[in-house]
């Protein structure tokens, strides 16, 4: 799989990309940090995780993240493969961040990736 390299889209006269696992970091980073209904050609693509990550701390809350990240997965990656229980959510001292535990389909290795929600990373 091959993926434009986000930002760093553009260099002088062609276009960066990545491929195998940075590619699937890289579309797992956007795909999460998408806001859902900001994408005119296919608007369900991306999540409401900003909307969700504000609210008041509770199990409620917690469930519904979870929840959004598995369903935007399961859609919008079928490079992965996953349960529910393989995705944790953390919050400490106003970060919040996701691990998710997944089978890459591409070449069949296990692997955990961590994304903060809540801070200024570089994809």
């Amino acid at each position: 799989m091959i993926s434009i390299k986000f930002p760093d889209m553009l260099s002088n006269s062609h276009m960066n990309t990545v491929s195998d696992h940075e590619a699937t970091v890289s579309n797992l980073k956007l795909l999460l940090l998408s806001d859902k209904y900001g994408l005119f050609g296919d608007p369900y693509y991306g999540t409401s995780l900003k909307k969700l990550i504000f609210e008041p701390n509770n199990v409620i809350i917690k469930d519904l993240i979870i929840d959004d990240i598995y369903i935007a997965i399961l859609t919008f990656m079928p490079q992965l493969k996953l349960d529910r229980k393989d995705i944790t959510v953390t919050s400490k001292l106003g970060q919040v961040s996701v691990n998710i535990k997944a089978l890459n389909l591409l070449d069949y290795k296990t692997d955990l990736y961590s994304i903060n929600l809540t801070g200024a990373e570089e994809l």
